[in-house]
């Protein structure tokens, strides 16, 4: 990469990596969150369970009457055998701390500072502490029971309070955390979603660089190609043109050219690469370079055999689905003369007014095949007599088959009616006035294939104040 873009991406890398830390906190968190709501629920649930079992030991003892020890144990010791896997031990202590009874698995029960119970029944206070025990960790739980029968009626006589102390096993206690596990697949999935929507963009950067640095290209590829069609420039009295390209991508595979030849005849060529992009491009280019170097005026043959020697070098250097249409016209003004070659393209129209009535000439005479398929292949030179004031008009297939919503093609017909609507405008205008009608047609429908119109206005005596500088514009366009 070029030193000098790094600079540029410094910031890019930097969301990267700020991306990628972002995922990792929030799976972090996500997971950490589920942990101490899970122990939380967890430790509610053994909290309820231990109260039930004490109520239902306060209710039992208070229906027996007796509360001594002895009274205490089988109640305590069914508490644990009906549920070994959720309680680890009962006991039931003095104030003191010193065990009255107990049942289960006593021997990992904590041991009580002296006078740490007794704060605990004058303050009413419940805590709760987490014992690690080799059944795994055991949820103290420790409430006020009254030991000892009823004290009889009267002053002086107060009543004996202790303690019940409940082992739980944590790992015993059954919860639902069906929500709560929704919304851990929920975090995590957002998170797994962000590292690897970041870790793709990052592992892509490279592409996207690239693909910056051909869009660039491109762009001069682009600039190159609009430099290689004729500019407005001066061309002959007797000829006025004007031409558009508008292609599908930013550069495309249609060409036009026009200009004079050392005999003051007035070349013109309309082209049409199979394929679009970068690659028709540069065939464009190539073929565009060697009419302007062939020699095609004088004899027919001189045209014919430069039409040949070009399908040749394209036969030997391009790939076969590499191939060009060409319409390779020359126009003699002395003679009021248009001498063409048509090798595969769609014919041009040679359009005539007299006293209000339009005549339409397709020029599909002689011509050949398409370039670059057979090399082996023979053209045919043509001609037209042309009278003052005929407008020819040339194409590519982009213009006269570009489809609407409905699958409908513009085709010729709409192109004939836009050019007599325009007749009495300049070319540039009747050019502009058909490529809007190919634009209305197509509606919101992309155009599927490049455009490229070319409209020139033939005149032999240049007397007309009309005419009197014929100009030659050329643009191309892009979407």
């Amino acid at each position: 990469m070029d030193e000098r873009v790094k600079p540029r991406h410094l910031l890019f890398k930097a969301s990267i990596v700020l991306g990628v830390l972002l995922g990792v906190l929030l799976l972090a968190e996500t997971l950490w969150t589920y942990r101490l709501v899970r122990i939380g629920m967890v430790r509610a649930e053994a909290k309820r369970e231990a109260d039930r079992r004490v109520q239902s030991l306060i209710a039992s003892s208070r229906l027996t009457g007796n509360r001594n020890a002895a009274a205490f144990f089988p109640m305590i010791d069914e508490i644990v055998k009906g549920a070994p896997l959720q309680y680890a031990w009962v006991r039931v202590l003095n104030l003191d701390g010193t065990p009255i009874t107990s049942a289960g698995k006593a021997g990992f029960a904590p041991v009580y500072a002296p006078g740490e119970l007794a704060r605990t029944v004058r303050n009413r206070d419940r805590p709760q502490r987490i014992l690690q025990t080799p059944e795994g960790p055991v949820l103290i739980d420790l409430n006020t029971i009254r030991i000892g029968p009823a004290p009889a009626p009267g002053p002086g006589r107060p009543m004996v309070f202790g303690v019940v102390e409940i082992g739980v096993l944590i790992d015993g206690v059954s919860t639902r955390f069906g929500q709560l596990r929704e919304r851990l697949i929920l975090g995590c999935s957002a998170s797994f979603a962000l590292l690897a929507a970041v870790l793709i963009i990052g592992l892509r950067f490279r592409h996207y660089v690239r693909g910056k640095l051909v869009e660039e290209q491109v762009a001069m590829a682009r600039l190159v190609q609009f430099d290689l069609l004729p500019a407005g420039s001066l061309l002959t009295r007797d000829v006025e043109f004007a031409a558009k390209c508008v292609p599908t991508w930013q550069v495309g595979g249609d060409f036009y050219d026009a200009f004079e030849t050392e005999d003051h005849q007035i070349a013109l060529c309309l082209g049409d690469v199979s394929g679009k992009g970068v690659s028709a491009a540069l065939l464009m280019g190539v073929v565009q370079g060697v009419v302007h170097a062939s020699n095609g005026t004088g004899s027919p043959l001189n045209h014919e055999q430069s039409m040949e020697r070009l399908n040749h070098l394209l036969c030997m250097k391009t790939a076969m689905e590499r191939f060009v249409s060409l319409v390779w016209c020359y126009f003699d003004p002395g003679n009021s003369v248009l001498r063409y070659i048509n090798a595969g393209h769609l014919p041009p129209l040679l359009m005539r007014e007299n006293d209000g009535h339009f005549e339409v000439h397709h020029l599909d005479e002689g011509g050949g095949p398409v370039l670059g398929l057979l090399p082996g292949a023979t053209y045919e030179q043509a001609e037209v007599t042309i009278q003052p004031g005929d407008l020819l008009v040339v194409f590519s297939d982009g213009i006269s088959e570009a489809a609407n919503a409905a699958d409908e093609e513009f085709g010729e017909d709409r192109m004939i009616e836009a050019v007599k609507k325009n007749w009495a405008g300049s070319p540039t205008q009747i050019l502009d006035a058909l490529l809007a009608s190919v634009r209305q047609f197509l509606g919101k429908m992309p155009p599927h294939d490049d455009q490229t119109l070319m409209v020139v206005r033939l005149q032999k005596v240049p007397t007309s104040a009309r005419y009197r500088e014929g100009v030659v514009t050329g643009e191309i366009l892009t979407r």
